[in-house]
């Protein structure tokens, strides 16, 4: 067994729900919105869906993922969920309300590459698993596996920052991993 499968293997251990990951630990602030998923960070602007680029759906931005898991980027809870399991909408005690969306267009896969850990209504602590999503079969079916988030009610805060940095850059962006600052909110 090589190092990639003893690093899947300790993953997706059962930690509650079979097949479920382990849930991330990383320490919260109130006002931050933290990484859901460990990649390389993207303006809105470079997603190649026309909605959420023009901020249709709140300020945010994206990760092009290295990993297909999804943990809660804050504790809260879960407002919103798809049968097609690519959608988790959160909503934090303040009322600030957060939306993950999986792919570009993987809506069209139909929930087929996709696992759902969490129900409408759960109360959720950072670092819970929330999704995983198989980013072969995205691409398989040629589609994006970005992994956008956006704040769907920033018009009424006062700013939304994008405050993700990285000591590492891939390809002049930065890196970040699951529990890493990622928007800073201000109410």
């Amino acid at each position: 067994m090589g190092l990639i499968d003893t690093i899947k293997r300790s993953l997706f251990s059962s930690g509650g729900e079979a097949g479920a990951p382990k849930p991330a630990v990383f320490h919260v602030d109130d006002d931050m919105v933290y990484a859901p998923v460990t990649g390389a960070v993207v303006s809105l602007g470079e997603v190649h869906d026309e909605a959420i680029s023009s901020g249709f759906f709140g300020e945010g931005c994206g990760i092009l993922p290295s990993v297909g898991i999804v943990y809660a980027p804050v504790t809260g809870r879960i407002s919103v969920t798809a049968v097609t399991n690519h959608v988790i909408g959160m909503t934090l005690p303040g009322g600030v309300e957060v939306l993950i969306h999986v792919g570009i267009d993987t809506v069209r896969m139909e929930g087929k590459g996709f696992t759902r850990f969490v129900e409408a209504n759960d109360e959720v602590a950072a670092g819970t698993p929330l999704i995983v999503f198989d980013r072969d079969r995205i691409a398989a079916a040629g589609y994006e596996d970005v992994v956008t988030v956006a704040i769907t009610n920033s018009d009424s805060l006062r700013s939304v920052k994008n405050v993700s940095s990285s000591g590492t850059l891939i390809g002049g962006r930065p890196l970040v991993k699951v529990g890493d600052p990622l928007l800073q909110v201000e109410r």
